[in-house]
């Protein structure tokens, strides 16, 4: 094959160049030269020419039957058998983009490759397998969303031993808040708990004691008066003073549903 048919072939769409250059159609050039051209080298080159100007479509699918007959001085029945060999093995893997080869292979009396036939059946499967996952996921989701959101009421501390992920909740938008004997850490529900018991002192809160640490404190300067509602519920829920809702659908405290202090 010549350097012009190599750099042409190169020029080819990805797919076609992968099936023209692949095993299986190096196995069906080998037959061919084994079975039909004797071992003749100077045959084989000239084979390959013929195969690489069809695969550059210079050589129509309709036409290769006549061009391999007056090539090699075929007759009828032999240049059927090579034309199937390179309409079967070599074109019709990239058939897409060779129209009419399924029709050529019928009309010189072959059969539509078994194997590719099964290759499609089993893309068609993998298809249909991947179209079932997409929609089991979606009918998952659409179940998670459809879940009744349970709201449990409880104890802060309590709250966060049975879900852990409440700790984890933040209340206030400053990056920090500075805790005793520890590196400043980002303002969690279970930081601040830790906090207001390190200052306020574990037992015999009173509400003064309350306010003092809500509005006063260095840790709670910056913060809004939404913010520091939600931070009193919590240390009230501390001291045992009210139950809090913890919304399983949600992992947090539903502080919209707390309309009394």
């Amino acid at each position: 094959m010549n350097a012009e048919t190599l750099n042409r072939l190169e020029q080819l769409p990805e797919y076609v160049q992968d099936g023209s250059f692949s095993e299986r159609t190096g196995d069906a050039i080998l037959l061919v030269w084994k079975k039909y051209l004797g071992d003749d080298e100077e045959k084989l080159e000239k084979f390959k020419d013929i195969v690489g100007l069809v695969y550059l479509k210079d050589i129509k699918i309709e036409q290769l039957h006549l061009v391999l007959k007056e090539a090699f001085g075929f007759d009828e029945k032999v240049a059927d058998e090579v034309a199937l060999v390179v309409l079967c093995e070599m074109l019709y893997p990239v058939k897409n983009f060779y129209p009419g080869v399924e029709g050529e292979i019928i009309k010189l009396g072959g059969e539509i490759p078994k194997e590719a036939v099964e290759e499609k059946v089993v893309q068609q499967f993998a298809n249909r397998e991947e179209a079932i996952e997409d929609m089991l996921e979606r009918e998952d989701a659409e179940e998670e969303a459809k879940k009744e959101d349970v709201i449990i009421y409880g104890n802060i501390e309590n709250l966060i031993s049975k879900y852990p992920e409440l700790g984890d909740f933040v209340i206030g938008t400053q990056n920090s808040i500075t805790l005793k004997d520890m590196p400043d850490m980002k303002p969690m529900i279970k930081y601040w708990i830790r906090d207001y018991k390190d200052k306020v002192g574990i037992y015999n809160h009173s509400n003064l004691d309350r306010v003092q640490y809500i509005c006063h404190d260095k840790n709670t300067r910056s913060m809004n008066d939404e913010e520091r509602r939600q931070l009193n519920l919590v240390v009230k829920s501390v001291d045992g003073e009210i139950e809090l809702p913890y919304s399983t659908k949600m992992k947090r405290i539903d502080f919209s549903l707390i309309t009394e202090e």
